[in-house]
């Protein structure tokens, strides 16, 4: 399915140049989308590790595991995305 979804983009963008006549540079923006996510997941990843010290109540502390859990598993999944692209976070 990825390969599919691969080549589609190919075509639009095929099309996209021969209409415009110019060629725009999307990775360069994926590169951008990809750090500015990577440092939204790393700064959610900090404030959830702030709330899980701050829990008191036994429901809160069970939220904030879930959070910091969710948050890490984020940050680590463009990390990895972002290795595989050879870009440096």
């Amino acid at each position: 399915m990825s390969s599919n979804l691969t080549a589609l983009k190919q075509a639009v963008a095929q099309a996209r140049r021969k209409v415009t006549g110019h060629t725009p540079a999307p990775q360069v923006k994926e590169e951008e989308r990809l750090h500015r996510d990577l440092q939204a997941a790393l700064d959610a990843w900090q404030y959830a590790e702030n709330h899980f010290r701050e829990a008191t109540d036994q429901d809160l502390i069970d939220q904030a595991t879930y959070d910091l859990l969710s948050a890490k598993a984020r940050y680590t999944y463009l990390l990895k995305q972002a290795r595989d692209r050879g870009l440096q976070p």
